[in-house]
């Protein structure tokens, strides 16, 4: 049975002499395996890059698939510098976080819009703030950034709260050096990213969310791009 989607490549690897292993993610099959069979001697292993959608067909039983063709669409872009690195931070959260042929089209869209803004230079720390807390709510891991779980009532902005995990965000000690001020968390809620303090807390505040969700293991996306940052002098906050 051949089957067929749209997707991207999130991940590829050489496998034996000639051929790849590719991680996709498809539109209506979600993160699947595949092996894409002497591609790297033919001119259409050069389609088999991060950032192009592609139309995909496939066959196979068992969960790794055997790729027959890749073909690329429009709508792919470059990154280059900084942006390559965050579109690998994308690609690495994907394929840490979803699982197995579960559907996501809503993140296949997120995804895509991502990219499209990363290649046309929107500023680069509120769109991956806002990828990561989309990500996490169409996962199920989403927070409801305008209430206190352990009260039940509205954040109040003069307030200080913390991220519980498996509670969400809980009221803390005013001054409490893991806390968080409620201004700057109804800020995050609203995607308001004026103040430069509610990026920080939006950046602290995703991190430790994800890191619940990735059993630990770090992300070695962050360990390159903090390699590529060197100085700093590119002008992106390490991630």
């Amino acid at each position: 049975m051949i089957c067929d989607d749209v997707g991207y490549v999130l991940h590829s690897r050489p496998y034996r002499e000639t051929s790849q292993l590719l991680t996709l993610f498809g539109y209506t099959q979600g993160r699947f395996n595949a092996v894409s069979r002497a591609s790297r001697n033919r001119r259409s292993g050069n389609s088999l890059r991060p950032f192009v959608p592609l139309r995909l067909t496939w066959r196979g039983r068992t969960d790794l698939k055997s790729l027959s063709s890749a073909e690329p669409l429009n709508g792919g872009v470059f990154l280059a510098g900084s942006a390559l690195y965050l579109g690998l931070y994308l690609n690495e959260l994907l394929n840490r976080l979803l699982h197995e042929y579960e559907p996501h089209s809503d993140v296949f869209d997120l995804y895509r819009r991502t990219l499209e803004q990363l290649a046309a230079g929107v500023a680069a720390e509120p769109l991956l703030r806002q990828f990561e807390l989309g990500l996490l709510e169409a996962l199920g891991y989403g927070l409801q950034l305008d209430i206190a779980q352990d009260t039940g009532e509205p954040l109040d902005p003069a307030a200080c709260y913390r991220f519980s995990p498996g509670e969400g965000l809980v009221t803390a000690r005013p001054g409490d050096s893991q806390g968080f001020s409620g201004q700057a968390l109804l800020a995050v809620a609203k995607g308001d990213w004026v103040d430069a303090e509610t990026l920080k807390a939006a950046k602290r505040l995703t991190r430790l969310m994800l890191d619940t969700h990735l059993g630990g293991r770090p992300l070695q996306s962050r360990a390159f791009f903090r390699e590529f940052l060197g100085s700093g002098r590119y002008g992106v906050a390490e991630e």
